[in-house]
C-alpha cells in the first residue's frame, strides 16, 4: 500500500501533463472537402480566439463542424508562447475557401486581458506583413472578445493592420464595473477612442450574449457588461448588431451545434437562414 501511495504523485503528474498536452492540440489543418452551392467563399481568413482559461478544446468542435459542413477549413494555428512569441504552423494559400486560423495562448490564466490585446494585435500585423492578409474575420469568446475588440478600437486604423470584415463576440465583457469596482479602467480606455473611430473601415461587429432562466446574465457575465460596447461604437463606421440567445450559458456560447450554426451565419451569410 505504501508503495502505491508513493507512486500516486507520479501518476497524478503524468495525468496532468497528458491533459495539458492534449488541451494544446488544435484540430489538424485540412483542405476544403466540398463546397456548398450558393454559399459565399472568400480569401478572408477567420481567426478563432479563446477566452480566459481557454485552450484548443474551445474551438476544436466548431472547426471540425465547419469543415464537415463545407463552410470553411482550417489552414493554420498560431500559438503565442508565454513570452509573447508567435509560432505559425500550417500553410497559407490565398484562395477563396473561407480559411480558418486557430489561435492558442500558452498563458491563458492571466490576471486581465491586456496581454491578449498585444498578442492579437501582433498576430494581425504579422498576417498582413508576412501573408499579405488585408481583411479578416474574428470569432472570440469572453475575455478573448474583450481583447479582440480592444485591439480593433485601439489599433485597427493603423496602416500595419488588416481591416476588419466581421467580428463575432461571444459573451465578451467590455465593461466590468460593479459595486466593488465602480470604474473599469479598460472600458474607459475604450470610451476614449470614440473620437478616433471615424478612421476605421466599415467592418461589422456581431455581439452575441446568452441568458439563463430569464436572468440578465449568462451565469458568468452580466448582460450590461456585454452590451456596454453599443455606446462606444455608436456613430462610427462600424456596423453593430446584438444577438440574444436565451437559455445558453457562458461556457456553451462556443460549444453547441445551435451556436455553431449561428456563428457560421453571422460570419458568412447574414442575409440567409442558419445552415442545417
Amino acid at each position: 500500500m505504501a508503495s502505491k501511495l508513493h507512486a500516486l504523485p507520479i501518476v497524478l503528474g503524468a495525468g496532468w501533463f497528458g491533459l495539458h498536452w492534449a488541451s494544446r492540440q488544435g484540430t489538424p489543418a485540412e483542405p476544403l472537402a466540398r463546397r456548398r452551392s450558393a454559399w459565399p467563399y472568400s480569401v478572408t481568413p477567420t481567426l478563432f480566439v479563446p477566452g480566459w482559461g481557454g485552450n484548443a478544446w474551445t474551438y476544436n468542435g466548431l472547426l471540425r463542424w465547419l469543415a464537415r459542413q463545407g463552410l470553411g477549413h482550417k489552414v493554420m494555428t498560431v500559438r503565442v508562447d508565454r513570452h509573447g512569441g508567435l509560432h505559425f504552423s500550417g500553410h497559407w494559400e490565398n484562395t477563396a475557401s473561407n480559411p480558418l486560423i486557430q489561435v492558442l495562448f500558452d498563458h491563458t490564466f492571466t490576471a486581465d486581458y491586456q496581454q491578449q490585446i498585444t498578442w492579437i494585435t501582433a498576430i494581425l500585423r504579422t498576417l498582413k506583413s508576412r501573408y499579405q492578409v488585408t481583411t479578416y474575420n474574428l470569432v472570440a469568446h469572453s475575455w478573448g472578445g474583450s481583447a479582440a475588440v480592444s485591439s480593433l478600437l485601439l489599433h485597427g486604423s493603423e496602416a500595419t493592420m488588416p481591416q476588419l470584415n466581421r467580428m463575432v463576440l461571444l459573451g465578451a465583457p467590455v465593461d466590468e464595473h460593479d459595486r466593488t469596482q465602480p470604474v473599469d479602467a479598460a472600458f474607459e480606455r475604450l470610451r476614449a477612442t470614440r473620437g478616433q473611430l471615424g478612421e476605421l473601415g466599415p467592418g461589422t461587429i456581431h455581439n452575441v450574449y446568452g441568458t439563463l432562466s430569464g436572468r440578465l446574465t449568462d451565469g458568468s457575465v452580466p448582460v450590461y457588461q456585454i452590451t456596454a460596447l453599443r455606446s462606444v461604437v455608436a456613430d462610427s463606421p462600424l456596423t453593430y448588431q446584438e444577438h440574444h440567445v436565451p437559455g445558453v450559458g457562458h461556457g456553451r456560447l462556443h460549444a453547441s451545434p445551435t451556436m455553431w450554426r449561428l456563428i457560421a451565419r453571422l460570419l458568412w451569410a447574414t442575409d440567409r437562414p442558419a445552415t442545417k
